[in-house]
């Protein structure tokens, strides 16, 4: 999970090679039956590692390196289907039925988290893509297994959301809970089983940043569905202060949640707080903690590097969209911004946004990939002042949000916004 953000950024920066020699420790250390853990027993290694081999591969299309090294893909995807079996009792039907079991971090919690859960389902559904865009006839099966244990996760899922209490929030209104497991009731935080816990400076921990939220960023809950909002509110109001989790925040995924949905304040608040306050101002290096344990951290570099990229690029089915969450001051006169050549689900993408608003305009221009652009593109050109423009060239233009949405997408758009 560490590792994933490093290398899907060098892939993000078609560092295809750079990439391939970091899977290539994963691989190297596979076990006999499949699994690959490498760290403190940490559980969660085998799906997250699958998930990332499917990220590069949607940027890279690489199937000459896929084909190499599928045995030891399939292999994987055979132990966690095989662990998925020991766990198909009809005793934990709504309580953990085909969830795996086991830590997923330092503390020694071996139930059947939410988070180990979301990474492995998202690991072999990204297997039965990519071997399935290569012919093998595993995929089908690898399909059809990932499909069932998304059902799974969501029965149990809702089941505990049914038990789970409900908590007040801050504007009068009162929202459901969800525990970080399925041998759990409530969230850890609530207390409602006396227990003695702390973890990495805080009560938080299990809740913040290995909890049910992570089944949004793993896919087994749309953004869209109303129980993904529901967290996000507790969450907020429990689990944060400034939008920021209370101990290593890069570990929390609501920050993913806040640029896919458009929330650009909320989005702000996070990536400013915790770069102000992880960045180490001499070394420029990152902390993992806010009290300031464990420097030189690549995980936290890499995900602030990877959440400044969903704020400039950012894709959602066959839509791409850019400087969905910039701030507004990055487009005031004279200011540019501009990406060469870096990779998304839809190829390389080159992009120029240039403000000149002393000559009345605001204007962007897109460069995608021929044989990979995307369905629809949109683009945020926030005026610095709030101001809405007159005339708007080139797509059409929400003003709510300030975007211009383009489709069908060429290989060349331009943009332009009026003032």
């Amino acid at each position: 999970t560490e590792s994933s953000p490093n290398i899907q950024y060098y892939a993000s920066l078609g560092l295809k090679d750079m990439a391939r020699r970091s899977f290539g420790y994963f691989l190297a250390t596979q076990k006999e039956n499949g699994q690959i853990e490498n760290f403190n027993g940490y559980t969660v290694e085998t799906g997250a590692a699958l998930w990332s081999v499917g990220e590069y591969y949607r940027y890279t299309l690489d199937s000459a390196w896929i084909r190499e090294v599928a045995p030891q893909l399939i292999r994987a995807c055979d132990f966690l289907m095989a662990w998925r079996d020991r766990n198909k009792k009809e005793e934990l039907r709504g309580r953990g039925y085909g969830m795996l079991e086991g830590k997923v971090a330092d503390p020694v919690d071996p139930y059947h988290q939410f988070v180990l859960n979301g990474y492995s389902y998202m690991g072999l559904s990204r297997m039965a893509e990519v071997l399935g865009a290569l012919g093998y006839p595993q995929a089908q099966a690898f399909a059809r297994e990932a499909d069932a244990w998304r059902t799974d996760i969501r029965d149990s899922f809702f089941a505990l959301m049914a038990l789970s209490p409900v908590v007040p929030l801050g504007d009068g209104t009162w929202c459901p809970t969800v525990p970080p497991w399925t041998e759990a009731e409530a969230p850890r935080l609530l207390y409602q089983k006396p227990e003695v816990f702390r973890s990495h400076g805080t009560f938080t921990a299990p809740d913040a940043l290995l909890g049910p939220l992570y089944l949004v960023f793993c896919e087994e809950i749309g953004p869209a569905e109303p129980v993904a909002r529901q967290m996000m509110d507790y969450y907020g109001e429990l689990l944060f202060q400034q939008n920021s989790a209370f101990s290593q925040p890069y570990y929390s995924r609501h920050n993913w949640y806040q640029a896919l949905t458009g929330m650009v304040k909320p989005f702000l608040n996070t990536y400013y707080t915790v770069i102000s306050a992880h960045a180490d101002r001499e070394t420029y290096s990152f902390w993992e903690h806010f009290y300031r344990l464990s420097p030189h951290k690549t995980h936290e570099e890499a995900t602030f590097l990877m959440e400044t990229r969903w704020m400039l690029y950012m894709e959602q089915g066959d839509t791409l969209h850019l400087l969905r969450v910039i701030p507004r001051v990055w487009m005031v006169d004279g200011k540019s911004i501009e990406l060469d050549g870096v990779r998304s689900y839809f190829g390389a993408l080159t992009l120029k946004a240039d403000s000149r608003l002393s000559e009345g305009y605001i204007e962007a221009s897109v460069h995608c990939d021929r044989e990979r652009k995307p369905a629809c593109l949109t683009i945020r050109l926030p005026h610095p002042d709030g101001k809405r423009p007159v005339k708007v060239s080139g797509g059409s233009y929400d003003p709510a949000t300030e975007t211009v949405t383009v489709a069908p997408v060429g290989e060349l758009t331009r943009v332009r916004l009026d003032y």
